[in-house]
């Protein structure tokens, strides 16, 4: 693991990915762009080179998916995901439709390997904090202190969620489901099965910051900004094809607490409170959905836990900054962004192999 020097600067620091703009010029291939209001945010559709009617039948097919998935997974405003909380409030059992029976499953298997750090059965407790919006800074007040007591003591789990044929239960009431840590990362590896499905090879799905790529043979990579939100450019990264870039920081959904600190989005699920130590972090990786997930966890993990985490979930390629506008990066990660900041190492190299899928 390689750290970078901090800046002299007393602000805060954290990481967002802008996509660099591409223009269309003399001997480069045409694009085309398409942008859809899903999840909360912007997803734009970058095409390359691709045949108009193949391209036309892909965004369709696309946007149909991304507006169906908004109604099924919304974490607060009426979907299948607001049915279902309900009916676990209630102690009920409930049908749920196929696209959250897999989130469910698939969520299990995760929740685990980051040892609970990652657990969409948090969704009341972001409820609590007031996450559930999307106007920022939050100005209602914090959660009560015996509220989050009350929380973890009986702290809901995804493990504890029951799947029998369509139909999901738990024995906890406080389970709520908000899988805003792993959609992004479910919905964009259904854009790109989709657009290759209709013979689109050289795209770019960017949802709210959030990319992934396709690059046919002999293409070239698409070219990924790592900026800092508050000003500056931190660097660069080309994303081959498959690859995903997600992130996730306090820079843009967060709350201040009474001594003025920031307090981000992504909660601990420990502690019941906001995580702490981190600004943000980046992972590349050829699964969107362990690369959103993972970006999460390892938020929650924070500085002194990064390195064991990025470890376990064989991460080649993250880099996290800190509260304190440090940089630590991993040995591939490094080699693969292009980096504006002087890396000085800083114990043994975090070397899980040389490319960013940990082999």
């Amino acid at each position: 693991m390689r750290r970078a020097a901090s800046t002299s600067e007393p602000r805060r620091a954290a990481l967002a990915l802008a996509t660099a703009l591409l223009l269309a010029g003399c001997g480069a291939p045409p694009e085309r762009v398409e942008q859809l209001h899903v999840f909360g945010s912007i997803t734009e559709v970058r095409l390359r080179s691709a045949d108009p009617g193949e391209a036309q039948a892909a965004l369709a097919e696309v946007s149909a998916q991304l507006n169906q998935r908004h109604r099924e997974w919304h974490a607060w405003k009426p979907s299948d995901v607001t049915r279902i909380n309900a009916a676990f409030a209630a102690g009920q059992a409930v049908e749920a439709p196929d696209s959250v029976i897999a989130l469910v499953e698939r969520a299990k298997p995760l929740s685990e390997a980051t040892e609970g750090l990652f657990d969409p059965a948090v969704g009341g407790l972001v409820a609590a904090w007031g996450f559930h919006t999307s106007t920022f800074p939050i100005q209602t007040p914090p959660p009560r202190a015996d509220e989050l007591r009350a929380w973890r003591d009986q702290r809901p789990r995804i493990t504890g969620v029951r799947v029998d044929g369509h139909r999901l239960s738990t024995d906890n009431p406080r389970t709520q489901l908000d899988f805003g840590a792993m959609a992004e990362g479910v919905a964009s590896e259904m854009v790109l099965a989709t657009l290759r499905r209709h013979g689109v090879t050289d795209a770019l799905v960017n949802m709210g910051g959030d990319v992934t790529a396709l690059v046919g043979d002999g293409g070239r990579p698409w070219r990924v900004e790592l900026r800092d939100p508050f000003g500056g450019l931190l660097g660069g990264v080309e994303l081959r094809d498959g690859e995903a870039l997600f992130s996730t920081g306090n820079y843009n959904k967060f709350r201040q607490s009474q001594a003025g600190a920031r307090l981000g989005h992504i909660l601990d699920p420990r502690t019941a409170q906001p995580a702490r130590g981190a600004a943000s972090v980046v992972v590349l990786h050829p699964d969107p959905v362990l690369a959103d997930v993972a970006a999460s966890a390892l938020f929650v993990a924070g500085p002194s836990g990064f390195e064991r985490l990025a470890r376990r979930l064989r991460l080649g390629c993250a880099m996290m900054l800190t509260d304190e506008n440090e940089l630590m990066v991993t040995t591939a990660m490094a080699a693969r962004a292009t980096l504006l900041r002087d890396p000085v190492p800083l114990g043994p190299p975090l070397d899980l192999g040389e490319d960013c899928s940990g082999r």
